[in-house]
């Protein structure tokens, strides 16, 4: 295809539309070759104004929820696991704070996820006082491992739960405990709201994910959306949610 590639053993990655003349051969060419191809809808600003609900997505991941994260110490400190299924990753409820290890190393950005927790944001408190709690939503302080409260993090709290439209969505049914998990959206907008929530933020009841991996959707508004816009808060992006059909 005319591209040289330095077999030094580093990652190489393209970004190619997919209305680009070259994309079949390329696509083509995944397929032989089993290279790693991840789908992705880029919106444009127009699209996202004209959305009342976004879906909330993260830009960076930074450090692993505590303790024990290589054995996963960290679900039964943190969650309530009596109706956890490991083998699909469904059933956790929080019960305790978050543990993280150490401060966070925020840079420029002001709004996180950890690795291995896709429903939960993270943000300084400066960026909680100044769009979250005038907006009406609270916080959750996170503790060191050693159970101090940490100063330059909360978790922010979502208190709602709202159903999507599911009609035509990819799923599995886990074999063991029968609970349905979703496709991740990649292609196209976020499903619709089966009711819009009453603030300014939401998580899905449904779940998303692969493996034993589960989460909810994360919805804020389009208010919220301005603010952390206006206020340049950096760390995550927003997706517009689809609206639904009266037909």
């Amino acid at each position: 295809m005319g591209i040289v590639v330095n077999a030094s053993g580093l990652l190489i990655s393209f970004d190619l539309d997919e209305s680009n003349e070259s994309w079949p051969q390329v696509q083509r060419w995944i397929a032989a070759r089993r290279a790693v191809d991840i789908v992705r809808t880029k919106f444009s600003k127009q699209e996202i104004a004209g959305a009342r609900w976004l879906q909330l997505v993260p830009d960076w991941h930074r450090g692993y929820p505590q303790p024990k994260p290589n054995d996963f110490g960290y679900r039964d400190v943190t969650y309530d696991t009596s109706e956890y299924c490991p083998q699909c990753g469904i059933g956790l409820r929080q019960k305790a704070p978050f543990q993280m290890k150490p401060e966070p190393k925020w840079g420029r950005n002001g709004i996180l996820q950890l690795n291995w927790i896709f429903d939960e944001y993270f943000v300084t408190p400066t960026v909680w006082t100044g769009v979250f709690k005038p907006l009406g939503i609270g916080c959750r302080h996170v503790q060191s491992t050693r159970g101090l409260e940490l100063k330059t993090v909360v978790q922010v709290v979502v208190e709602q739960e709202i159903d999507i439209v599911t009609k035509g969505l990819p799923m599995e049914r886990c074999s063991k405990c029968r609970w349905v998990k979703y496709t991740p959206v990649t292609r196209g907008p976020f499903p619709a709201l089966v009711s819009e929530p009453v603030g300014q933020i939401a998580k899905t009841r449904q779940y998303f994910g692969s493996g034993a991996s589960a989460f909810k959707g994360f919805i804020v508004s389009q208010k919220l959306a301005l603010t952390l816009a206006a206020k340049n808060v950096r760390g995550a992006s927003v997706t517009p949610v689809a609206e639904q059909s009266t037909a």
